[in-house]
């Protein structure tokens, strides 16, 4: 098939190898001794080793791998990303609820899940496989990005992400898929709040705790500056000097904070920019990617911070983590120290 002939044509990097091992066979793989029955044959159509992928690899593989419609939009929108989706999508895409699949006790927006609850959301669409999941949005890099960051969260590896997302795949000439029978759309959800009824606490960090920053995290390190916090928001917010969206919530940032807003990564597509020119908005406000320093991200709601996490891996930053309230929850505190004006 289209995947077996792209494994016969290339070498897989044994770095990007690891990442498309089923969970449990990354040790295996750093040892060198990559055992044939646990390597997946989905690799990248192309010699790039990067997360993102493009229209034409998505649909020449479309038997082989999961697609799924991540889309969610802000609510002052007006947009229903449910009735978008029954209405059109990428040729057999599920609908993952990022809104949803989330711990509904936080009042905080789209907190992460437990373990429990998320797991119950991938069993729900048929993601327990180890087949690669390709997610998209129909914005074409938005909440995507949000999706991305939580499947790496909880342990999963052979994740990407459709680079322009819907728009690019029409673009592209592709048929999309309307109207029509589709899978509940709101089974992600649904496990989810099923799973974690019960369940006692906040503060979920899934199986990678590494990639998660809660906001005593964030206030410690106003001293400590173990980390840099990098801010996905425009620069009026971040400065202070417009309002937030969210009412109860103040305006500024977080002390020692910098700035990189997120709309300035992308094309007018919302396809990333190039690699050197991402490194360059980075380095240019403040930003150390030498990876001597860990980098947070952070915004309003914990979306567009994750647009940062996935630049960021792109350019070969892979372990940015994300500071899950973001400022919802931080500017909400009135007990939270709050700077303005430029970083």
């Amino acid at each position: 098939d289209n995947l077996a002939g792209v494994m016969r044509a290339c070498r897989t990097p044994l770095a990007f190898t690891a990442r498309l091992l089923p969970h449990g066979a990354r040790r295996t793989a750093h040892r060198g001794n990559v055992p044939r029955s646990s390597v997946r044959t989905v690799v990248m159509a192309s010699t790039s080793t990067t997360t993102l992928v493009t229209p034409k690899w998505v649909k020449d593989n479309l038997a082989d791998i999961h697609v799924v419609d991540a889309s969610w939009h802000m609510p002052a929108l007006k947009r229903s990303a449910v009735d978008e989706f029954k209405a059109k999508r990428i040729p057999g895409a599920k609908f993952f609820d990022i809104d949803g699949v989330s711990d509904g006790a936080n009042p905080a927006p789209h907190m992460l899940p437990s373990t429990q609850g998320m797991r119950a959301a991938l069993n729900a669409l048929g993601l327990i496989d180890d087949r690669a999941v390709v997610l998209y949005d129909n914005d074409g890099m938005f909440s995507v990005a949000r999706a991305w960051w939580m499947f790496r969260v909880f342990g999963r590896d052979n994740v990407f992400v459709l680079d322009g997302g819907a728009p690019a795949y029409e673009a592209a000439g592709f048929t999309m898929e309307l109207d029509g029978d589709v899978a509940a759309v709101d089974a992600s959800a649904q496990a989810c709040q099923d799973a974690m009824k019960g369940e006692k606490g906040s503060d979920f960090r899934g199986e990678r705790e590494f990639l998660v920053k809660s906001m005593d995290d964030v206030i410690k390190n106003i001293d400590a500056s173990t980390f840099q916090v990098v801010d996905a928001r425009g620069q009026a917010r971040f400065r202070g000097e417009a309002a937030e969206p969210r009412a109860g919530v103040r305006s500024g940032h977080i002390p020692g904070s910098r700035n990189v807003f997120f709309g300035d990564l992308l094309n007018s597509n919302k396809t990333f920019k190039t690699k050197d020119e991402i490194r360059a908005i980075f380095v240019s406000n403040g930003v150390d990617l030498s990876g001597d320093k860990p980098i947070v991200c952070s915004c309003g709601t914990g979306v567009t911070a994750c647009i940062l996490a996935l630049a960021l891996d792109t350019i070969g930053n892979p372990n940015a983590a994300v500071y899950d309230g973001s400022w919802s929850e931080y500017g909400a505190d009135e007990g939270a120290p709050i700077a303005v004006g430029e970083a």
